[in-house]
């Protein structure tokens, strides 16, 4: 893997703690989406959608003939 992260940061121009940086930023950043996308389906399982609610939104979209 060290080597694959050398040739990668070598070609890119970085340091090996640049790339170690970028590539925790990363990481964080992938698991606060994966929590965020958690949480709402969570929030969904709590509170479903109801069939209606949806609804004036749904209707507004519809093309003029």
């Amino acid at each position: 893997m060290l080597s694959q992260v050398d040739e990668e940061r070598e070609r890119a121009g970085l340091s090996r703690a640049a790339a170690i940086i970028e590539a925790l930023q990363l990481w964080v950043a992938k698991r606060k989406y994966a929590d965020a996308v958690r949480s709402d389906q969570e929030g969904y399982e709590r509170h479903p959608v109801g069939e209606d609610e949806f609804a004036p939104i749904l209707e507004a979209q519809v093309w003029p003939e």
